[in-house]
């Protein structure tokens, strides 16, 4: 044992690669290696047994840019630009009064209630939205019951109930780091603009806001990266009529077991993935140098 820990003293540089050994090999593992492996065999063909033929080619996508693709592709963004958007709507208010309106001894209670979701699977969650949804469920009959409505509305397998089940899913991933960025923004400044006459909305709009944009880009990000991906939430309470991306790539390789293609469009949404991380970084960075400019 002495002579390691002579031998990590004397070359400190194997003793740092010792210790992000672990989280490389994961990240090889789990995370590169597949990708290599769906860039390859996008390259492929489906065999007539449903196996990868490996004739190489530019068919997969080629064919993933066809029209009733591309309408998926769309209904995804859009879908996860909606999501992201509520989210903000509904995350900022709320992690803008925990971080500066709610007495300290409340944070901790309201984070709590924040983080909850997580406790229960995502699964039993969404089959919860699908009781709600349903034609005999919660909500058609709260509305029968005050004679809003006369028969029931079809909510289940609808847009609505997939941007409502997105919208609850990733809500806390919005919250979370707006606290964070919110928490971190120095009270001297926000009192200093009051002292200097500027309004509540003036000081939200020239202080509060620049200042939690990173906070912002990363709930953002966290939020519209699975949305689009998501696949879970719009094949129960969407039905096959609201198919989105990931509904498309599950589909590809659990049912048709059209592997080549269904890396394909995998690959292409983990470029799509790839460009809106570069995206937003750039985003945070031209904000830090405006704000310390």
């Amino acid at each position: 044992m002495e002579h390691l820990l002579q031998f990590f003293r004397k070359y400190p540089a194997m003793r740092s690669a010792s210790l992000l050994s672990g989280s490389l090999i994961c990240l090889v593992g789990f995370l590169v290696l597949p990708l290599i492996y769906l860039f390859i065999v996008s390259f492929a063909r489906r065999s007539p047994e449903g196996l990868v033929e490996w004739i190489f080619g530019f068919s997969n996508y080629a064919r993933a840019f066809e029209p009733v693709y591309l309408e998926i592709y769309g209904r995804s963004i859009a879908m996860a630009l909606l999501t992201t958007g509520l989210c903000v709507l509904l995350g900022y208010p709320v992690a803008y009064a925990i971080a500066l309106r709610v007495p300290a001894r409340w944070k901790s209670v309201l984070l709590l209630l924040v983080v909850i979701p997580f406790w229960t699977s995502f699964l039993i969650r969404t089959y919860a939205w699908m009781v709600i949804f349903r034609t005999e469920g919660l909500i058609n009959t709260l509305l029968q019951s005050f004679h809003l409505i006369h028969e029931p509305v079809r909510l289940l397998y609808t847009p609505f109930a997939v941007l409502i089940g997105l919208v609850y899913g990733e809500l806390p991933y919005m919250i979370l780091p707006l606290y964070a960025a919110l928490e971190k923004i120095d009270r001297s400044l926000l009192e200093a603009a009051e002292d200097l006459g500027a309004s509540r909305s003036a000081t939200f709009l020239n202080v509060t806001l620049p200042l939690s944009t990173p906070g912002l880009v990363a709930g953002a990000v966290l939020v519209f990266i699975p949305s689009i991906g998501a696949f879970i939430t719009p094949d129960l309470l969407g039905g096959a009529r609201t198919m989105m991306a990931g509904n498309l790539i599950q589909n590809q390789f659990a049912t048709v077991r059209d592997q080549p293609f269904g890396s394909a469009v995998a690959f292409l949404l983990t470029i799509v993935v790839m460009l809106v991380l570069l995206a937003s970084l750039r985003k945070v960075q031209a904000t830090w140098r405006d704000t310390l400019s």
